[in-house]
């Protein structure tokens, strides 16, 4: 089966007529006969039912039709997006990040970046929790994600691609009113008799558990245990004083007046990533994330 036989196929379909279709290809009708016949021994069934009047389409003739040129327009969205990658086009980049995340350090620069190298690009930017920040990647309603890298085992990894692009450091967040609240550093071991407040392992099992894992790796497993669905949710119970969290220092937003968020010793750094998935063929998305990844923050 070659390109020009499918191309012969589609012609005669949209025609019904191989005289015009020979004249729209500009090739002689025997050729185009002689190259649907070919597709057709090739193919085992008739493409046509063919009468000194008429030319309709078989069963099968009409369902690759329809394939057939479903096929080759998305062949042709695809050829456009790598034109429009090779000479910096315009279009959209819809981009998902990870809800009370301050991205001052890093965002900011690359959209000036962004704008200044390719002014017809535009992005649209939306936040949400880690759960929703999957699904809407997976179901192709956002191009890019900036969420946190323990979360990255909770997409099917076969279907995604991330990049690190930003560290930070771990805070342990408690209310302005809680007794370690003026506290500059804390160790994990001094939370042991603290409620932790931790995101539900329904919306991120890899944030539940790295809170599990660093508290194990210190020595003790909480006693209690609140979940949240959110990050919000989350800052209001600490802020409420039901117990602490620890986050990441970018996601303690400054609205949160009612919180002190203190460095945690001995805690490491958390990746920060961007996460797409591997069959969204935006052409925007490499170059948003070279931009991204070349930010000096």
């Amino acid at each position: 089966m070659t390109s020009f036989q499918v191309e012969c196929f589609l012609t005669v379909a949209r025609f019904l007529n191989f005289t015009e279709a020979a004249n729209h290809l500009f090739v002689a009708q025997s050729s185009l006969s002689r190259n649907v016949s070919n597709l057709e021994k090739e193919l085992g069934f008739a493409l046509f039912t063919r009468t000194k009047k008429s030319v309709r389409l078989t069963p099968a003739g009409a369902v690759l039709y329809t394939e057939f040129s479903r096929i080759r327009d998305d062949i042709k969205d695809v050829v456009t997006l790598a034109k429009n990658a090779e000479t910096g086009q315009s279009g959209t980049l819809r981009l998902g990040i990870i809800e009370t995340q301050r991205s001052d350090q890093f965002l900011p620069a690359a959209m000036s970046s962004l704008n200044k190298n390719h002014p017809n690009i535009h992005v649209d930017i939306s936040t949400g929790n880690f759960k929703s920040l999957r699904e809407d990647i997976l179901n192709n309603r956002l191009d890019i994600a900036l969420t946190m890298g323990f979360d990255l085992g909770d997409y099917p990894l076969d279907q995604i691609v991330s990049q690190v692009f930003y560290e930070i450091e771990a805070r342990i967040a408690v209310s302005k009113g809680h007794r370690f609240a003026k506290r500059k550093m804390l160790s994990m071991p001094e939370m042991e008799s603290e409620t932790l407040i931790a995101i539900s392992p329904d919306i991120s099992h890899g944030a539940y558990n790295e809170i599990i894992h660093l508290c194990d790796s210190c020595g003790f497993t909480p006693q209690h245990i609140l979940t949240a669905k959110t990050i919000s949710d989350l800052l209001l119970k600490v802020e409420s004083g039901q117990g602490y969290a620890i986050l990441d220092a970018n996601c303690i937003s400054n609205s949160y007046e009612g919180i002190a968020n203190i460095p945690v010793r001995k805690a490491g750094k958390q990746n920060v990533v961007a996460v797409w998935r591997r069959k969204n063929v935006n052409s925007i998305i490499p170059i948003f994330m070279n931009i991204l990844t070349s930010v000096k923050v």
